[in-house]
């Protein structure tokens, strides 16, 4: 009967909405549980009759679907063992089948999961909070190549990390090109510690030292070792030899001195000398009343000493009566005084006879053969009016007018002054007549004369010069010059090709110290010094010596526009009994590898010393700059180590960090993949296990083939949607309660039946 079956398909419903809750209380009570899948309901429909012409009801049945594919929320954390798959794939885990205080047994049933929720235990392995214990590849630490053909759990009992030697030092750096040549102050070494077989430290020292303009010598110490890297002693030829003598002796500079003479009996009144000293001039002249002698020098002294230009070059002194010198300020440096003015030529005092000069008297003067007489037709009645009368006619006379000038002597009235008009010039002069005048004084013109030539100074040279063995194996040689008190060496670097190449270095480094107050030139191993300032005397010696200098590994840098900078050579050529070798192939892009052998006790330890590549900046270079700059200097041996933390990277490598710095990665965590991971065989604590439905479990590194990848520190939550369980959970109430009226209603409806037999 329908009435019936549509009962018991009710029934069924009210059975599948339970299931259905079911589901969704377990859904929501594993909201918070790390890894867990949800389960779906499904419902079936149940059929018993149903064709075209009748429908009995069948009902319905609830399944569960499995939603373990379905990707939860992935939380960070701070455990480094935790992981979270994001896409495909379940970590592969183990449980324990027995576990005692030594060892640990497993199921051999290989579960899965994605709870990794992964913390070491007591004993090294990777156990999550549903105690399954994470497999894994064995990795190799040297190659990072796994064992994939076995799985098994991961047991951390790499505790320790065993100590590895040091194989190689890496230096990168720049020298400074500009770093001074044999320094008395070394520039400070680059250190490294190396560890060896046992993991004891030890240091290595790299010591630079420029010898030439690109050119440096490396010296590789190595402290404690019983093996030298670098070792020897360079020595050259002892036969240097260095003399100074004295070429051209030093010779002082003279101040010029020139003596001037005026005329004995000063100047006229009115009457102007001046001096003239190159573009500089001074002039004096004489007042109403006439200079004497000594006051016309004294004029002239002032004006000179008082004249900015003159008195730059000369001073004027020493008057004595009509006499003055001038003298050079500079000594070596001449010069021309030049006199000029009326009163610069000869000057004749002429007495008057004191008769009186009456008729048929006369008194005559000649000049320059000009006869010039005054008579007594008109009586003179004193000498004054004699001397009166002759200078009208000297000076009125047509023929020695502007040859000289007759004027009364002011300070005697008896005297005529006959002068010169010309520069410096001269005249006769004869007396003559009944009443001849007499000569009262007769000075020449005034004269300039060079009483202290002028003497230049010369400048004193030495000649040094220099002997003995040039060139390679004359590393060291030192030649030393002692100027007066200072001193100056030079060190050879081997790289003198002759003496006179020699001298030519020596002779620059010289110049490029002014302060030895000498200048340098070179020729054929001789060096000629001469005094900077010519005058000033100085004293020189020398001595040479033959170098010594400890062994060293020679590194060349370029000196071409594409080279500059780089290296282009190193030479074992002056490490006479070290152990370090240099690479036979030095071309462009080959590895600068210098290899060197140590000894701590432990046997023979090579280390490569790794400079980068030749003519390229890959390492070492040489570029501007006061010290050595390092970029990186590093060694590639660890002590011995302990286990300081376990890390689990994206790609699945487990990574042991110990606390001697180093990293290193002994497992590598798979993923397995299923065509239909919603098949699985669910198990407690959010396990997992293969089924037929399921389909063969395929084993592979995360990211590969359709494979999801990995976060470490990482959670992957439940893929539970609280608010989705609360809507279904709303839908399966009604169609619970639906399903109960309906078997309430086919009760009713029976009930009926039964009350039509009442």
């Amino acid at each position: 009967m329908s009435i019936l079956g549509a009962m018991f398909t009710a029934v069924s419903g009210v059975n599948a909405q339970s299931r259905s809750l079911g589901h969704i209380s377990d859904n929501i009570a594993n909201s918070q549980t790390t890894g867990y899948k949800r389960v779906e309901t499904r419902f079936e429909t149940l059929i018993t009759v149903s064709n075209q012409n009748l429908h009995s009801p069948g009902g319905v049945i609830a399944s569960p679907y499995f939603a373990n594919g379905v990707q939860g929320n992935i939380t960070q954390t701070q455990n480094n063992t935790n992981l979270a798959v994001t896409g495909n794939g379940f970590f592969i885990v183990s449980r324990a089948s027995n576990q005692t205080a030594t060892d640990t047994t497993f199921d051999a049933l290989r579960y899965y999961t994605r709870a990794g929720d992964f913390e070491v235990n007591r004993d090294g392995y990777l156990v999550n909070n549903g105690n399954y214990y994470l497999n894994g590849w064995e990795v190799d630490p040297e190659t990072g190549i796994p064992n994939t053909s076995v799985v098994s759990p991961i047991q951390i009992s790499q505790v320790i990390d065993e100590p590895t030697p040091t194989e190689e030092i890496e230096f990168v750096g720049n020298l400074p090109s500009n770093a001074p040549i044999n320094p008395t102050t070394p520039l400070p070494p680059t250190s490294v510690q190396v560890f060896d077989a046992l993991g004891n430290p030890h240091n290595v020292s790299l010591v630079w030292t420029k010898r030439a303009d690109n050119l440096w010598m490396l010296d590789i110490q190595a402290d404690d070792s019983t093996l030298d890297p670098v070792n020897g002693t360079i020595s050259g030829v002892n036969d240097q030899s260095a003399a100074t003598a004295t070429l051209q002796p030093n010779v002082a500079p003279v101040a010029q001195v020139n003596t001037i003479t005026l005329p004995a009996a000063g100047m006229a009144p009115g009457r102007t000398i001046s001096v003239t000293i190159g573009a500089n001039s001074v002039s004096v002249t004489a007042p109403s009343t006439g200079y004497t002698a000594t006051q016309a020098a004294s004029a002239l002294v002032a004006a000179i000493n008082g004249n900015a230009g003159m008195s730059s070059i000369v001073t004027g002194s020493n008057v004595v009566g009509n006499t003055f010198q001038i003298v050079a300020d500079v000594a070596g440096t001449p010069f021309t005084a030049n006199l000029a003015g009326n009163g610069s030529g000869q000057l004749e005092g002429v007495d008057i006879p004191s008769a009186l000069l009456l008729a048929g008297d006369t008194s005559s003067i000649t000049i320059n053969g000009t006869t010039i007489t005054v008579d007594g037709t008109t009586p003179l009645s004193s000498p004054e009016a004699v001397r009166d009368a002759l200078v009208l006619a000297i000076n009125a006379n047509g023929v020695i007018n502007g040859q000289v000038t007759a004027i009364e002597d002011p300070n005697n009235t008896d005297r005529l002054l006959i002068q010169s008009d010309a520069t410096a010039g001269s005249f006769t002069i004869a007396f003559g007549g009944t009443e001849t005048p007499t000569s009262a004084s007769s000075d020449g013109a005034s004269t300039s004369t060079t009483t202290t030539a002028n003497t230049p100074p010369v400048a004193q040279t030495d000649t040094l010069t220099l002997g003995g063995t040039v060139g390679p194996g004359e590393i060291g040689d030192t030649y030393a010059l002692t100027i007066g008190s200072q001193s100056i060496s030079y060190v050879a670097d081997g790289t003198e090709t002759s003496l006179s190449d020699l001298a030519t270095r020596f002779a620059a480094q010289i110049n490029a110290n002014p302060g030895l107050g000498v200048t340098a030139t070179a020729a054929a191993g001789v060096i000629s010094l001469s005094a900077i300032n010519a005058g000033v005397p100085f004293t020189s010696s020398a001595t040479a010596t033959n170098g010594t200098v400890p062994g060293f590994i020679d590194v060349q840098f370029g000196q071409t526009p594409t080279t500059a900078g780089t290296v282009v050579a190193v030479s074992n050529q002056f490490n006479p009994s070290g152990n370090a070798s240099v690479p036979t192939l030095q071309t462009a892009g080959q590895d600068i590898n210098v290899s060197f052998t140590v000894d701590y006790g432990l046997g023979a330890q090579v280390i490569d010393l790794n400079l980068g590549q030749f003519q390229t900046t890959e390492g070492i270079t040489q570029f501007a700059g006061d010290n050595i700059d390092v970029s990186r200097l590093t060694q590639d041996g660890v002590p011995q180590g302990l286990l300081n933390d376990v890390r689990i990277r994206d790609n699945g490598d487990v990574e042991l960090a110990y606390d001697n710095g180093r990293s290193r990665v002994f497992f590598r965590v798979p993923l397995a993949q299923f065509n239909d991971p919603s098949a699985l065989q669910r198990e407690v604590a959010q396990g997992f296990t293969e089924t037929f439905d399921s389909g063969a479990v395929r084993i592979g590194n995360a990211g590969d083939n359709g494979a999801g990848t990995m976060r470490g520190s990482a959670l992957e939550g439940s893929n539970v949607d609280i608010a989705e369980e609360f809507s279904k959970m709303i839908v399966t109430q009604r169609a619970f309660s639906a399903n109960t009226r309906v078997i309430t209603t086919a009760d009713e409806m029976l009930a009926d039946i039964i009350n039509i037999k009442r």
